[in-house]
């Protein structure tokens, strides 16, 4: 288990990358907010390349779990690999570290100052909160997410 939720994943298709690639373009916009009237075939929003995509779910209002799928599409002899990775959005990320730290420096000062691990033990336990709530919000985000996937590359 790591620090900041994330996930890989490989998907073996029969298909070109070429068409593989165009599955994924067009159902994707560059629009990073959407109203659910306006752009009903669009599932996901970010960039497709010719090797790549950096794209995540089409969402009507801010949802700060939500991973950002960065792929890498490689071509075989029957058919393409492609490399996904589910991450938490650099903000995001920014700020749950940044929260982190703070936490814990508040339950170090606060327990030196106080001469008790009490407050230690409180920021851990503040802390372990916060990544429970931050991995659990992201696992339902990232079901979602896949199954979208998945419905969009076969």
């Amino acid at each position: 288990m790591t620090f900041l939720p994330n996930h890989y994943e490989t998907f073996v298709l029969t298909q070109s990358s070429l068409e593989t690639i165009q599955k994924i373009h067009k159902v994707t916009t560059s629009k990073v907010l959407l109203l659910n009237q306006e752009g009903a075939q669009y599932r996901f929003s970010g960039w497709v390349r010719e090797n790549g995509f950096r794209i995540s779910l089409k969402i009507s209002r801010p949802n700060n779990y939500i991973p950002l799928v960065i792929g890498r599409i490689e071509t075989t002899s029957s058919g393409c690999l492609v490399f996904a990775t589910y991450k938490l959005f650099p903000v995001t990320k920014m700020f749950l570290i940044f929260w982190s730290l703070f936490i814990t420096m508040a339950g170090v000062l606060t327990s030196y100052q106080y001469q008790s691990l009490v407050y230690l033990a409180v920021a851990f336990l503040i802390l372990l909160t916060v990544h429970w709530i931050t991995w659990s919000n992201f696992k339902i985000q990232l079901k979602l997410t896949r199954q979208t996937l998945l419905e969009v590359l076969t």
